[in-house]
């Protein structure tokens, strides 16, 4: 099963800062190859297909430069269009500056960088940076992401905190469906089936999401199969009832009210 998984090579020795790296990774589900040292590095990159590099400049004896100049030019070489993303990590902005600017697709970490610097540098790799920092969004313990009945159609992808899931039920009770924690997804129903919110969403810390607006999906969704659309509105149609069937059984009453709730 972790072969199927995508590849990251991990060239890196500060524990600490290592310890945030394989964290996000593992909840992004990329599988980590470390490596220490330079011929390491060529070995382990040369023997497997990667789909990123996460390399600190600054560990001796390891020529972050030649490396990532060695990899275009096989790229080159071998007519690939994509380059791979490179992450350099380094203390030294400058020099990465005058080493790295004219390379397509690698990027600069601050070595003193925190898991949420680290998973936002990860998700520039996919995307339009000003684009992700646009829509990632701060959510304040005690405030609802998402209100029961609300007419949004966001998909929220959870960065950072911790949110509960509660729904309303013949008693006027909120009752706790479950929680959801980072690298999830929350809001997937109105977001498949354009319908109000089944359920609220309330943060129990302080949290932030990553806004995913609905007209990115309905982009996809018009290429794809009449059928498509018909499996995705019955699986909602499903886990809706299923909620709503929860929620009828006494399991945990939230008795926490809404400090804020999305727009209607």
């Amino acid at each position: 099963m972790n072969g199927d998984m995508k590849a990251v090579l991990v060239v890196f020795k500060d524990k600490e800062k290592l310890s945030i790296v394989n964290e996000v990774l593992a909840e992004q589900a990329y599988r980590v190859v470390m490596a220490s040292n330079s011929n390491e590095t060529r070995l382990k990159f040369s023997n497997e297909n990667f789909v990123m590099v996460i390399m600190d400049m600054d560990i001796p004896g390891i020529h972050a430069q030649e490396f990532v100049d060695g990899i275009r030019r096989k790229e080159s070489l071998r007519n690939i269009n994509r380059n791979i993303p490179v992450l350099i990590v380094s203390a030294n902005s400058v020099d990465f500056s005058e080493q790295f600017t004219h390379f397509e697709n690698v990027k600069f970490l601050p070595s003193d960088f925190d898991k949420m610097e680290f998973k936002k540098k990860l998700l520039t790799f996919s995307g339009n940076s000003n684009v992700i920092s646009e829509n990632t969004r701060k959510i304040e313990e005690g405030e609802y992401l998402i209100t029961e009945g609300g007419t949004g159609t966001e998909l929220f992808w959870v960065l950072s905190g911790q949110f509960v899931i509660t729904k309303l039920n013949h008693d006027n009770q909120n009752v706790i469906l479950g929680e959801v924690f980072p690298g999830e997804l929350v809001g997937e129903m109105s977001f498949l089936d354009n319908l109000p919110r089944s359920a609220s969403v309330r943060a129990t810390m302080e949290s932030e999401v990553l806004v995913i607006p609905h007209r990115k999906f309905i982009d996809v969704l018009d290429h794809q199969p009449r059928w498509f659309r018909s499996l995705i509105q019955t699986l909602s149609q499903r886990l809706r009832k299923a909620d709503l069937k929860i929620s009828q059984k006494f399991v945990q009453v939230d008795d926490d009210k809404p400090k804020l709730s999305e727009e209607d």
